[in-house]
């Protein structure tokens, strides 16, 4: 069956571009997909499908029959970037851009559903398509779908996602932990503010921030396991005086990441005590705010060989890589924690392009379309030849 996959995802090829590239084209912002599912649910019903809508801009749709069923996931939406590619697919919306691939993700999984629909009647269970969306702003659409009950009926779930640090034709994958959790870190301090001549009159917020900017590097250097991978990194300190004027609020804005649940716990409450006893010391009123983002990314171990399995079947031993771990955060997680899950990487760079994800530059060399839909079509037909593999 291989062969047939093949052949499929290269004679669809063409289409996935235009498909790939209308996606691009108009770009929507997270829980905004309203075209983007539209565009979706039409496609869908005219190869039989019967799509619904899950989480407003969430389109879900079914194939096959039986008692175990493997869910596909795609993510819809876009991100807050102007884009600075010159090419004609480039993006109509100003200030809003593809720069994550999940135009990519969008289009494979259409073909996916394309492919599949010709080998329905071969299929010993069912596969639900997932075009999920809001990824890329939290509370993140997977926590949303999964209230809804999208995760109900299922029994395992697999989600492909781009990679620039990865080749064309080469896909690579990890088990267990892969991704990190991801928090954001929100800080007021307020003091009084006054001239900057006349220090002794004032209470400083900016001496205050400083201080706690350092002390709170602790938690990674004094507090984390070393063994366990931490970061907390400030990217926004907002102090609005000037050289002679000291102000009387600071603001401060940054993330933790971290691959244990426990350790994320533990740490979010030495970053409250550590603000509090810097601000106390100094007589500045501290508030702060810690949301808590994204899980940590566990793909099941049973799930994710099998899948190695059969990516290696398809593409060959020499294109599939472990990947190492990675700290930055995907709402896929959400499902990890439900059901067993499987997050793997497509690769999508060549010598020239090679701008990373969440870059303004982010392109994709176009012929990873018919590698990743071949690829997550094959993975899935292969799994449910023997659905009660399927890890539970």
């Amino acid at each position: 069956m291989k062969s047939f996959f093949i052949q499929e995802a290269q004679k669809l090829h063409n289409t996935l571009v235009q498909w790939r590239r209308d996606f691009h084209q108009y770009p929507e912002l997270s829980f905004e997909e309203y075209r983007t599912a539209q565009k979706i649910e039409t496609l869908l019903r005219s190869w039989g499908y019967n799509p619904f809508r899950m989480a407003s801009t969430g389109v879900i749709a079914y194939l096959g029959k039986g008692t175990k069923t493997l869910a596909l996931r795609a993510d819809i939406d876009a991100l807050p970037i102007q884009e600075q590619n010159e090419v004609p697919y480039r993006s109509k919306h100003p200030g809003i851009m593809h720069a994550c691939g999940h135009d990519v993700h969008s289009a494979c999984l259409l073909g996916v559903a394309y492919i599949l629909k010709k080998v329905e009647q071969q299929l010993q269970g069912r596969i639900k398509f997932i075009f999920q969306p809001g990824e890329e702003r939290l509370p993140g659409g997977a926590s949303l779908l999964i209230k809804e009950g999208v995760l109900e009926d299922v029994d395992a779930i697999i989600g492909q996602h781009t990679m620039p640090l990865l080749a064309v034709g080469e896909v690579g994958i990890r088990s267990g932990m892969y991704m990190a959790s991801t928090d954001e870190l929100y800080i007021t301090l307020r003091g009084k503010g006054g001239h900057g001549a006349q220090p002794h009159s004032v209470v400083d917020p900016v001496v205050v921030a400083a201080e706690v900017l350092l002390a709170l590097q602790q938690v990674v250097s004094r507090k984390a396991d070393p063994r366990v991978p931490t970061v907390l990194s400030f990217g926004a300190i907002k102090a609005e005086g000037a050289t002679n004027v000291i102000p009387s609020e600071v603001t401060m804005q940054g993330t933790f990441r971290t691959f244990d649940e426990a350790w994320r716990t533990k740490a979010h409450e030495w970053i409250k005590k550590i603000v509090q006893h810097q601000a106390q010391s100094f007589d500045v009123e501290a508030t702060i705010e810690i949301k808590r983002g994204y899980p940590v990314l566990y793909n099941h171990p049973q799930l994710t060989q099998q899948v190695r399995q059969h990516l290696i079947e398809y593409l060959g031993a020499e294109h599939v890589h472990d990947l190492p771990l990675w700290t930055a955060s995907e709402d896929f997680a959400f499902y990890t924690q439900h059901i067993p899950g499987c997050f793997y990487r497509l690769g999508t760079a060549n010598e020239r392009l090679t701008a990373h994800l969440h870059s303004p530059y982010f392109d994709v060399d176009e012929r990873a379309l018919s590698v990743g839909t071949g690829a997550l079509a094959y993975v899935a037909f292969s799994l449910l030849q023997k659905p009660s593999q399927l890890p539970t």
